[in-house]
C-alpha cells in the first residue's frame, strides 16, 4: 500500500458494472509513482470499465495533467481498448464537507456504493473482523454479550492513504457542524482524528483542534468526567449502538448528532441512533454482493454457546485484548481427518521406484530460478521425463485424457513456466497435439515473453503450462500480460497444483480465469492436486547446515560426525540429485539410517514397505501437518490467543523413529512449543527420557533427531525441565549427545 488508495468498486449501471477509484489523499499528483502502484495493484485484481479519479479540490489541473499523462498510467492498465477507457475517466473533487459527485449519471447514482465499498475494504483486507470461529476461544465484551467474532478498528488503521479516506469521509460526516474538540473512544483511532484536523487546516480552517480518548465505558461510568463544549465523538466499532445510549444517558448535554459511529454491524437490531451518523455500515449488500454478512452473539443474561461448548472466552477493553498468556492446546492426528485417501493414493503413485528413484524430494529448487529452495520439491522433470513408467501409469493415463478434452486445434504458442519439468511437459504435450493442430506450435519459455514476441492481432488460443504450481504468482504474471491480447483465449494447462490452502487456490482461479468476457474467459486445467506446504525461504536442511558449520566453528578439534553430515547436505544442491531423497535425517544412534515399519496408517497397503525413500515419508507427514493447519476448530491453525501444538503423545502413538523425525522437521517452531503449558512440557520430557534410555531399542532410534530439535530451539520446553534433560545428557557418553547439549545449555540459559 502506497500513496494512493485504489480499489475497485461495483456499480448498479448497465454500461458500467464496476469501476477502479483513485483516493489521492494529497492535492499534487506522482504519476510515476502512481504508474507503479497501478501496476502492483493490477497483478492481483481486474480491469474495468471506468477510471475515477477522486481528488483535492486545490488542484484546479488534475484532468489536464492526467491527459497528460495518460501514456504513463496506461502503461500499468491492462486494458484491451485504451480508447474506450480514455473516455471514461471521471474526476470528483472533494473539499472539507463533501465529495463533489455529479448530479446526474452513474456516478451520482452509485455515490453512496462507492464510498462504503472503499470504507469496507479497507476493513477486511487488514483484518477488521477478528475471526475465532468460537472453538478454541470466543470473545467476551463489556457489555456482557459473548460472540465469536469482534469489530477491531486497530486493526485497520495501518495505511496512510486508507487513514485518510476515512478521516475525510468521517469529516464530511459533520458537514457544517464547528467543533474544537475530538473526543475518540480508543487511542488507536486518535489517528483518524489528527488526519480530519490535516484536512481542515488545508481547507483554511486553521485552528488547533483538541483530541482525546474517553476510554469507552470507563470513561463514560467516571463521574468525573467532563467533556468541552463544542465537541464531536468517534466511536471505533459498534453492533447495537449501547455506547452511544450510555453516551446520552450519562452526558444529556451531548446530541445524538455530535456523535460518529466508524463501523456498524447492526447484529442485534437497525440502531436508528446509530444510523444518524455512521460512517460504514458494513452489513452484507446481497445486491452488489460485498460487506460481511450478519453473525450471532448472546446477550449477557443468555446462555453462550461456546461456553457451553468449552471455548476459552477472551475479554475485551476498548479496543484491546485482556489475556495474560495464550492458550495452549494440545492437538492429535485423527487418520479420518489429516491422512486422506487422495494424500495416500497421490504418494502411492510418486514415490520411490526402482527404474526412476522417487519424484517427491526436500530442499531443493531449479537452477534457472532465483527463488530460495522449497521444503518439499515435486520433481516433475522426473516424472514426465520417464512418463511411460509402469509406475506413472495412472497419471500417464490422466494427462493424456486432459489433453485430448481441453487442448483445442487453434494452439499457436504453448508457453512454460521456467523449469525443466514445464519444458518437458510442453515437449509432451506439442508431441500429442501435432496431428491435429490447425497451426504451427512454438514453445516459449515465459522467461523469453517480451512485448513483441507474440503478435498483438494473434487469434486462436494460448497454452500455458506449468509443472507444478505453489502460489501461482507466474500465471498471475501471465494472465496481466496476456490481457491485451484480444483474439486469444488462454488455457492454463497445470501437471500438479500443490497450493497450500483450497481456498487460496480457489482465489487464484478465480483471478487468473477473469478477463474481457468475465469470470469464465480463460481456462484452467489441473492434473493432479495436493494441497502440501510450499515454503521456499530457510528449510529444515538449510537451517541445519548453518547451525552445523557454526558449532563446527566453536570446537577446538572438528568433529567428524558434523562433517559427514553437512557433506550430506550439500549433495541435496547437486543438479542431477535435485533434492535430498535419503539420509535426510540423522541416523540411530547405532548408525542405522531411519525406516518405516509395517501397517503404518499414513499409506495404503504394505506394499510400502522397503520401498519407499526417507523423502516420501517425510512429504506425507508434511501434507498431514498442512491439513491440519487448515482447519481453524480444532488443527494446528493459530491465533494471537490460543496456540495449538503437537500432542507430546504423537510422538508415542507414531513411535516410528521416521515418523517421529518427519513430525519433528516438518512442524513449525511454534507447534512444539511447550515452554507455555507446564503439564504439556512434562509430558514432553517424560517421552525425551524414556527416548534415551531405550537407545539400543526402536523407541530411541529417532532420539538425535530430538536433541536437534531441542538445540535450534524449535522444540521447547518450560524452563526448569531443561536442568532435568541436561542431567540426564550429563550421564550418556556418546560425544554426539555433547554437540547438542551445549547448544541445549545455550537455550536453556537464554530462556523466559
Amino acid at each position: 500500500m502506497g500513496k494512493y488508495y485504489i480499489y475497485n468498486a461495483k456499480l448498479v449501471d448497465k454500461k458500467h458494472k464496476n469501476a477502479t477509484i483513485v483516493f489521492n489523499p494529497d492535492i499534487a499528483f506522482d504519476f510515476n509513482t502512481l504508474k507503479n502502484e497501478l501496476t502492483e495493484y493490477f497483478k492481483y485484481f481486474h480491469q474495468t470499465s471506468t477510471l475515477v479519479f477522486l481528488h483535492c479540490q486545490e488542484n484546479t489541473d488534475v484532468q489536464k495533467s492526467v491527459e497528460a499523462n495518460l501514456e504513463v498510467i496506461f502503461k500499468s492498465i491492462p486494458k484491451v481498448e485504451e480508447s474506450s477507457l480514455s473516455d471514461s475517466i471521471s474526476y470528483i473533487p472533494y473539499d472539507k464537507d463533501s465529495f463533489c459527485f455529479p448530479k446526474r449519471g452513474f456516478l451520482a447514482k452509485n455515490k453512496k456504493e462507492i464510498l462504503n465499498q472503499g470504507l469496507i475494504k479497507i476493513f477486511e483486507d487488514n483484518g477488521g473482523l477478528v475471526e475465532s470461529n468460537g472453538i478454541s476461544h470466543h470473545f467476551v465484551f463489556p457489555s456482557g454479550k459473548h460472540s465469536s467474532k469482534f469489530l477491531r478498528t486497530a486493526n485497520v488503521l495501518v495505511f496512510k492513504s486508507q487513514i485518510d479516506f476515512i478521516a475525510l469521509n468521517t469529516l464530511h460526516l459533520f458537514g457544517k457542524l464547528d467543533f474544537d474538540n475530538i473526543y475518540c473512544d480508543t487511542l488507536s483511532i486518535n489517528v483518524v482524528a489528527y488526519s480530519m484536523t490535516k484536512y481542515l487546516k488545508r481547507f483554511k480552517q486553521d485552528k488547533e483542534i483538541n483530541i482525546e480518548s474517553f476510554k469507552s465505558y470507563d470513561g463514560l461510568y467516571n463521574s468525573q468526567s467532563v467533556f468541552y463544549n463544542k465537541s464531536i465523538f468517534l466511536i471505533s466499532a459498534s453492533t447495537s449502538g449501547g455506547l452511544i445510549n450510555y453516551i446520552q444517558k450519562n452526558h444529556p448535554e451531548i446530541s445524538s448528532d455530535e456523535i460518529c459511529t466508524l463501523y456498524y454491524m447492526p447484529i442485534d437490531k437497525d440502531s436508528p441512533i446509530v444510523q444518524e451518523r455512521v460512517l460504514c455500515n458494513l452489513e452484507k449488500s446481497e445486491k452488489l454482493d460485498y460487506g460481511i454478512p450478519l453473525y450471532d452473539q448472546s446477550k449477557a443474561n443468555e446462555e453462550c454457546i461456546y461456553c457451553k461448548n468449552h471455548s476459552t472466552p477472551i475479554s475485551i477493553i476498548g479496543d484491546s485484548f485482556n489475556l495474560d498468556k495464550p492458550v495452549i492446546y494440545p492437538r492429535n492426528i485423527s487418520a479420518s481427518k489429516y491422512i486422506p485417501k487422495s494424500l495416500k493414493s497421490f504418494v502411492e503413485v510418486f514415490k520411490h521406484n526402482n527404474e526412476s528413484g522417487t519424484s517427491l524430494k526436500v530442499s531443493y529448487s531449479e537452477d534457472s530460478t532465483s527463488r530460495k529452495k522449497y521444503n518439499l520439491y515435486i520433481d516433475y522433470a522426473n516424472i514426465i521425463g520417464d512418463i511411460t513408467n509402469e509406475c506413472f501409469k495412472s497419471h500417464k493415463n490422466k494427462l493424456d485424457a486432459y489433453i485430448n478434452q481441453y487442448v483445442p486445434a487453434s494452439i499457436s504458442h504453448i508457453v512454460h513456466l521456467n523449469d525443466k519439468g514445464s519444458l518437458l511437459l510442453s515437449q509432451y504435450i506439442k508431441d500429442k497435439i501435432k496431428d491435429f493442430a490447425k497451426n504451427k506450435i512454438t514453445i516459449l519459455n515465459q522467461s523469453e515473453l517480451k512485448e513483441d514476441t507474440i503478435e498483438s492481432k494473434t487469434s486462436g488460443s494460448i497454452l500455458i503450462v506449468g509443472s507444478c504450481i505453489s502460489n501461482g504468482k507466474n500465471l498471475l504474471y501471465l494472465s496481466r500480460f496476456f490481457r491485451n491480447y484480444e483474439n486469444i483465449r488462454l488455457i492454463y494447462f497445470i501437471g500438479i497444483n500443490r497450493v497450500s490452502d483450497p481456498k487460496k487456490f480457489a482465489e487464484l482461479k478465480t483471478n487468473i480465469k477473469y478477463g474481457l468476457y468475465g469470470p469464465d474467459n480463460s481456462s484452467l486445467v489441473e492434473i493432479e492436486t495436493i494441497n502440501c506446504d510450499n515454503s521456499s525461504s530457510n528449510t529444515p536442511w538449510e537451517e541445519e547446515l548453518d547451525y552445523l558449520q557454526s558449532v563446527q566453528e566453536e570446537l577446538d578439534v572438528p568433529s567428524k560426525f558434523i562433517n559427514d553430515r553437512v557433506d550430506i547436505l550439500r549433495t541435496f544442491s547437486d543438479s542431477k540429485k535435485r533434492g535430498g531423497s535419503q539420509k535426510i535425517f540423522y541416523s540411530s544412534v547405532g548408525g542405522n539410517e531411519l525406516e518405516i515399519r509395517k501397517n503404518s496408517a499414513f499409506f495404503n497397503d504394505n506394499k510400502y514397505y522397503q520401498n519407499v525413500s526417507q523423502s516420501d515419508v517425510y512429504f506425507t507427514i508434511s501434507c498431514v501437518l498442512n491439513n491440519m493447519r487448515n482447519n481453524k476448530e480444532d488443527g494446528l491453525f493459530q491465533t494471537s490467543f490460543v496456540k495449538n501444538v503437537l500432542d507430546p503423545f504423537v510422538f508415542n502413538r507414531f513411535n516410528d523413529g521416521i515418523i517421529q523425525a518427519s513430525l519433528l522437521r516438518a512442524a513449525r517452531n511454534e507447534e512444539l512449543n511447550y515452554s507455555c503449558s507446564k503439564k504439556i512440557s512434562a509430558d514432553m520430557l517424560m517421552l525425551l527420557k524414556t527416548f534415551m534410555k531405550s537407545l539400543d531399542e526402536y523407541q530411541g532410534e529417532a532420539i538425535l533427531e530430538f536433541l536437534y530439535a531441542l538445540a535450534i530451539g524449535k522444540l521447547r520446553l518450560v524452563k526448569e525441565h531443561y536442568n532435568e534433560l541436561i542431567l540426564e545428557l550429563n550421564n550418556q557418553p556418546n560425544p554426539k549427545f555433547h554437540i547438542f547439549k551445549s547448544s541445549i545449555e545455550q537455550v536453556y540459559n537464554h530462556s523466559l
